[in-house]
């Protein structure tokens, strides 16, 4: 890897994030990001974070990162350089999903934003690429910036109730595009065909982590189809988590659509198999080593499912092969993710 570049910028980041979540995965991201650049030698402030000096506020910075698109863009002094996060186009992509009125709704002012940004940082090339489609007169440039995990570095916190259990694991909320309805439906069919089935074998346990609580739609499927013994929701914290990724006999991924999909990179830190919706930004992420299902396709899903234990070859690195995961790895490690952010600020700095 080549040498990190010397900080030479401050960073704020703005509250908004966490104004609106304390956790999840964009205000994981920033928080994660801050405390790695901080690390490495940069000057850093976050609002509303205490464990930053106060003597040197974040509207001081250099380079304000805005965490959001609530309101309207701004940079607090002169010659600040403002620069956005694109996370996904979802919202624009499929709208039918998200209800609240547009003047409530951050995402509508997410043009906005984009437009007076002096640098976009995009998550994903697939992202880059809606966004190309949905703004093509953009003049802010854009930079690809792939999300990191450190999720291998925690000390894993052991779930007893499934010490010793085969389950799979779906992380993260369920509904509409996220399409966990999906998961329900191949699991029905592959309880109703070992039903069938002379010799009738224990399935896994479907867990999902995080989420909340069953939805109403969910509980009505989960009664119905009688899957009581076959699903678990939790709470997880990420230690809770960090177990769960290295005990899963597969993280399924069956979301509509994604900006990115952070469950692909943590399991192939923790060399667990990856089952995923086939979609643009799945195929950029998981390459080679997520098997990629229709998303919609119940049946598809359900005949994965059925095949029966074969995890060591679908690992990644069974896959990938032993130097390609390690390469893989390291691109999606903490330290390229802040060398990459260092050169797009010091950039704005220089004018380059």
């Amino acid at each position: 890897m080549p040498s990190r570049p010397s900080p030479s910028v401050s960073i704020g980041f703005d509250g908004q994030i966490f104004r609106r979540q304390r956790r999840g995965g964009i205000s994981r991201y920033f928080r994660e990001l801050a405390q790695e650049l901080g690390t490495a030698g940069a000057e850093v402030w976050m609002a509303g974070e205490r464990r930053w000096p106060a003597h040197q506020p974040w509207r001081q910075a250099d380079v304000v990162h805005a965490t959001y698109y609530g309101g309207r863009p701004y940079r607090l002094r002169r010659h600040q350089r403002l620069v956005s996060s694109l996370f996904d186009m979802t919202p624009e992509r499929h709208p039918e999903h998200f209800f609240l009125p547009g003047l409530r709704s951050p995402h509508a002012n997410k043009a906005g934003w984009l437009e007076a940004s002096d640098l976009i940082l995009s998550i994903s090339a697939a992202s880059a690429d809606d966004l190309a489609f949905f703004q093509p007169n953009l003049r802010a440039p854009l930079r690809v910036i792939h999300l990191a995990t450190a999720i291998d570095r925690l000390v894993p916190q052991p779930v007893a109730a499934l010490e010793g259990r085969r389950f799979w694991l779906m992380v993260g909320k369920r509904h509409a595009y996220k399409n966990g309805l999906t998961l329900l439906r191949a699991l029905s069919l592959l309880h109703r065909g070992d039903a069938n089935r002379a010799g009738h074998r224990d399935q896994p346990l479907l867990v999902c982590a995080g989420g909340g609580p069953w939805r109403t739609e969910e509980r009505r499927w989960i009664s119905g189809q009688g899957l009581e013994g076959a699903v678990l929701q939790l709470a997880a914290t990420d230690p809770l988590l960090a177990w769960l990724y290295r005990h899963a006999e597969a993280v399924l991924v069956p979301s509509l659509a994604e900006g990115f999909s952070l469950p692909l990179i943590e399991a192939l830190a923790c060399d667990t198999p990856v089952v995923a919706s086939d979609l643009e930004v799945h195929r950029e992420v998981g390459q080679s080593y997520a098997t990629l299902l229709p998303a919609l396709n119940a049946g598809a899903w359900a005949e994965w499912l059925a095949e029966g234990p074969r995890a060591d070859l679908d690992r990644p690195r069974q896959r990938l092969g032993g130097e390609a995961y390690e390469r893989l790895r390291q691109h999606y490690g903490m330290e390229r993710l802040v060398e990459e952010h260092l050169e797009a600020y010091g950039g704005l700095r220089s004018g380059a």
